[in-house]
């Protein structure tokens, strides 16, 4: 059931400046908030896209 799980908060953490990541269009609400709140705590910028096509949500780290 777990297969290949990751979990949002650390792996915007550990993005660098210029990276990207993808998560399933499910997880956007939990993937947007994170985004935002770890924005404000590490003075980083986030940006996030949707693809509705493929059902996905990728976020890339500006700042």
């Amino acid at each position: 059931m777990a297969e290949n799980q990751v979990k949002v908060r650390p792996a915007l953490t550990d993005l660098k400046v210029g990276g990207e990541i993808t998560f399933p269009i499910a997880k956007t609400k939990s993937v947007r908030a994170q985004a935002s709140d770890l924005g404000l705590i590490l003075d980083r910028k986030y940006q996030t896209e949707t693809d509705r096509e493929k059902r996905t949500i990728t976020v890339t780290r500006l700042k």
